[in-house]
């Protein structure tokens, strides 16, 4: 990997590397997606009409689905910060924080490929999606 200062653009040997570990981290993520809906789809199939089993059955039933949405609404977002981060490579942004335009630390681009702002303003992102809908 090229070594670079904290604060400096990133060599173009290192954002080519990242470019294959995001793709290669899109295709991994694509394969979960299927894979959940391939299951999702199999235990609907076997569960059949929720109202033909017990209440422990639909418990446990309604926990799992929850449990897939939860995971299917998380690989939906990495997946989008995935190819959000390949859309930066193209347009030559990879490395620059969506929401304040500074430098990304190359340490956590090394950490998380798909990161699209710093640590500090992606906490106030989630901060803010936390809180959406409180007043």
């Amino acid at each position: 990997m090229g070594v670079t200062l904290a604060n400096a653009e990133p060599s173009q040997e290192f954002v080519e590397q990242q470019k294959q570990r995001l793709l290669e981290l899109k295709a991994e993520l694509e394969e979960m997606r299927q894979g959940l809906a391939e299951d999702q789809e199999f235990r609907s199939e076997e569960e059949g009409d929720l109202t033909q089993h017990d209440s422990g059955d639909v418990s446990h039933s309604l926990h799992t689905r929850q449990v897939d949405a939860t995971t299917e609404e998380q690989l939906g977002r990495r997946l989008e910060h995935v190819e959000r981060a390949l859309q930066k490579i193209e347009e030559g942004t990879y490395g620059v924080c969506d929401d304040t335009g500074e430098p990304i630390p190359q340490g956590r681009l090394e950490a998380m490929p798909e990161a699209i702002r710093t640590v500090e303003a992606q906490q106030r992102h989630q901060d803010a999606y936390r809180n959406r809908g409180q007043i």
